[in-house]
C-alpha cells in the first residue's frame, strides 16, 4: 500500500510565499508598506463574508479565501484599487471590487503554479458567509494557513489558504520578480 499523499515542507513554504505574493498584488495593490504574515485563525475580526476561489488540477485543489466586512476603510481602499471615487461606489461595486481583488490574488498563485504544473483550472469568485470558514478544516486539507494583511492603521484583513493533495506535492518556488502591473484583465 502506498503512503497517503503529502505536501512537503518546502512546498508548504512555497505555497505560502505564492499566497503572500498574490495578496500583495491583488489586495494590497502592490503597496510596499503593507504587512502580510501568517496568523492564527481570525476569530472575531469584523469580517462577515469571504470571497472564495479555487485552483484545481488532477493532483490537487487549492482554495483561497479573502475575508471581508463592509467597513468604511475597506470601501475606501477598494475604491482606490478600482480607481473609482468613493462616493460613486455602490454596494455592488464594492462586492465586485472585492471579488476582483480575490481573483487577482488567486490568479497570481495560478500563474506561478503554472511554472510547476500543467492543466490548472481557476474558478470564478464566490461570496460566502464567514461562518463557512470553519468548514475548511473538514475538507481533508494537508495544508491550511491563515494570513493577516495590515494595509493601514485602521485596516486589517484576513485571508486563508487551504490545500488538498491527491498526489504528493514537492517543489521549491521563489518569486523571480514582483508583478510589473496590476488591474489588468486576465483571461483563463
Amino acid at each position: 500500500m502506498s503512503p497517503p499523499p503529502a505536501i512537503t515542507p518546502r512546498t508548504r513554504d512555497s505555497l505560502d510565499r505564492m499566497m503572500v505574493l498574490g495578496l500583495r498584488h491583488g489586495v494590497a495593490g502592490g503597496a510596499a508598506d503593507a504587512t502580510i504574515a501568517a496568523s492564527d485563525p481570525p476569530g472575531r475580526s469584523g469580517c462577515t463574508h469571504m470571497v472564495v476561489l479555487s485552483i484545481a488540477s488532477y493532483t490537487f485543489r487549492i482554495i483561497t479565501a479573502l475575508h471581508f466586512g463592509a467597513c468604511a476603510s475597506l470601501k475606501a481602499h477598494m475604491a482606490r484599487l478600482s480607481q473609482r471615487p468613493l462616493q460613486a461606489m455602490s454596494d455592488q461595486d464594492f462586492r465586485d471590487a472585492i471579488c476582483e481583488s480575490g481573483n487577482m490574488c488567486c490568479g497570481a498563485i495560478n500563474r506561478e503554479l503554472g511554472t510547476v504544473y500543467n492543466g490548472l483550472g481557476l474558478s470564478t469568485p464566490q461570496i460566502l458567509d464567514i461562518r463557512s470558514l470553519p468548514h475548511l478544516q473538514g475538507l481533508g486539507a494537508q495544508h491550511l494557513r491563515h494570513f493577516r494583511i495590515d494595509l493601514a492603521p485602521d485596516l486589517r484583513l484576513y485571508a486563508s489558504l487551504c490545500v488538498r493533495a491527491y498526489e504528493t506535492m514537492d517543489f521549491d518556488w521563489h518569486a523571480a520578480q514582483q508583478p510589473e502591473s496590476a488591474g489588468e484583465l486576465e483571461f483563463f
